[in-house]
């Protein structure tokens, strides 16, 4: 007897996973299959998410009652009238070119979408190049779409994108849910280019007879606006206005929920739309939390998905790693100029170090890490705590980090709060199939299918007598780093 699902199509950095998730929450299946995010190219990944959902298809015979995609932000698609992708080299003249839109219209684009035009990775700074320095070139474009909407496109045939993906672009403006056409024809680029905006969870079409052959999907089955990935992994974990929330994978991004747009004085902060109609996302940054530790974890186990190991050894080492301090990726978040080579946002130029006690072995070095991507959180914590003015009494965490029993704990412990990690740790997955299933008519609304989908699974209460302890640690980790980025 087959049983009823949604599939969820997660286009991450490193990989992309499809699930088969059914309407209690829980996942029946799920392929992943790697790709390269630094040489990524549409041609050579939509084979590769054609093989996750055939192979994930054959391995059960559930019902597929509609489709919905969630995928990394900030990257984006051209495409030509034919739907093929239009591919461009960025290089120093374009990173030149995107500095000149920064100091003409940065400040109003953050203040309009929540985000910088950062040369060389925004769309808002990369379309006027090549709009400028590339006229024959810009004219083939029909379309930008982000990844999530390219995915869709691909399976519909349809062109439209969403708000929590395209305000990433600095192109749009959060407070209307649309395009900013101010800005997009004060930079003369066309209206044309940019799709029309759908509501998450709404309809978007029904998959095409092509593929479905290639996939072994229904013909009929529907495609529902998914959202990026990191606020599906908010909906995941049922997050509600004034709740914060810790998304863990290659980085970590903090965000809060609003109910009314709030943009920091200082504009280090993004702020997004949220998949809710009338809620808005407020968001701080960790940066670089997963590479750490998938390296160490890779040296030590062979794998990069074992944690168990890891804790088991991490645990050994006392409170502090003796002495150990690691830089290898978390930072303050603050995505105003100017941009660092190694890291773009950040508010200092730290390069990846290990310092303090030289004397050290993998576990020691892998509690280190641990210790640091939790202090990291902190800093991005009390970052959002003073720019929403809001004190927050527990952090849900979700992702492929949320799997370190002692990362979580010591998160915990040096936060002082309690951390609450869902019972299904791929929130993303989980926040896609919820629009899925309100849009497919499964769920009358989000609140009956959150209701029904999210469950927190553990919670881990702060340690007083290591709380104390971690005061004294993270305050010596923030003044160390200070010195090696002024160094």
């Amino acid at each position: 007897m087959s049983l009823d699902s949604f599939l969820t199509i997660d286009a991450g950095s490193g990989s992309v996973k499809s699930f088969l998730i059914n309407p209690k929450g829980e996942i029946i299946n799920r392929v992943e299959c790697e790709w390269d995010r630094n040489n990524w190219r549409s041609d050579t990944a939509w084979p590769i998410i054609v093989k996750s959902i055939y192979s994930l298809i054959r391995k059960s015979d559930a019902k597929i009652l509609g489709i919905s995609c969630t995928s990394m932000r900030e990257e984006f698609v051209l495409t030509d009238k034919t739907g093929k992708e239009i591919t461009y080299n960025l290089s120093d003249e374009s990173e030149k070119y995107g500095y000149k839109i920064l100091n003409a219209y940065g400040k109003q684009m953050y203040s309009s979408s929540g985000h910088w035009p950062v040369p060389n990775w925004i769309a808002g700074a990369i379309l006027p190049w090549l709009y400028s320095n590339q006229k024959k070139f810009f004219m083939k474009i029909s379309s930008i779409l982000m990844i999530s909407d390219w995915i869709n496109f691909k399976l519909t045939g349809n062109k439209a994108t969403e708000g929590s993906g395209a305000c990433e672009t600095s192109l749009f403006n959060i407070q209307k849910n649309e395009w900013d056409w101010k800005i997009i024809e004060s930079l003369s680029l066309p209206r044309s280019i940019f799709p029309t905006v759908l509501k998450n969870g709404q309809e978007l079409g029904i998959i095409q007879k092509e593929v479905a052959l290639q996939t072994g999907i229904n013909e009929e089955t529907p495609i529902i606006v998914g959202g990026a990935d990191t606020q599906c992994g908010l909906l995941g974990m049922g997050t509600l206005s004034g709740e914060v929330c810790a998304v863990g994978g290659t980085t970590t991004p903090i965000q809060t929920v609003t109910d009314k747009p709030i943009f920091d004085p200082k504009m280090r902060t993004w702020t997004n739309n949220y998949l809710i109609e009338g809620k808005w996302i407020l968001e701080s940054n960790v940066g670089y939390t997963g590479r750490g530790v998938r390296w160490i974890r890779e040296k030590l186990t062979n794998s990069n998905t074992d944690y168990k190991i890891l804790d088991s050894k991490a645990q050994m080492v006392p409170i502090g790693s003796n002495g150990v301090l690691t830089y290898l990726g978390p930072h303050l978040f603050d995505s105003s100029p100017p941009y660092w080579p190694m890291d773009k946002l950040g508010n200092l130029p730290v390069e990846n170090t290990i310092i303090g006690n030289h004397n050290f072995d993998a576990s020691v070095l892998t509690r280190a890490i641990f210790e640091a991507n939790s202090y990291g959180v902190k800093a991005n914590l009390d970052q959002l705590e003073k720019i929403s003015d809001k004190n927050f009494e527990y952090l849900k965490f979700c992702g492929g980090n949320s799997k370190s029993n002692l990362w979580m704990q010591i998160q915990a412990d040096v936060l002082e709060i309690p951390v609450h990690v869902p019972v299904v740790p791929d929130s993303s997955a989980i926040g896609a199939s919820i629009l899925c299933s309100v849009g497919t008519g499964y769920y009358n609304d989000l609140d009956e299918a959150v209701g029904n989908m999210v469950k927190i699974g553990k919670i881990y209460k702060p340690r007083l007598m290591y709380s104390d302890q971690y005061k004294v640690l993270y305050n010596k980790w923030l003044a160390t780093r200070e010195k090696i980025g002024k160094i």
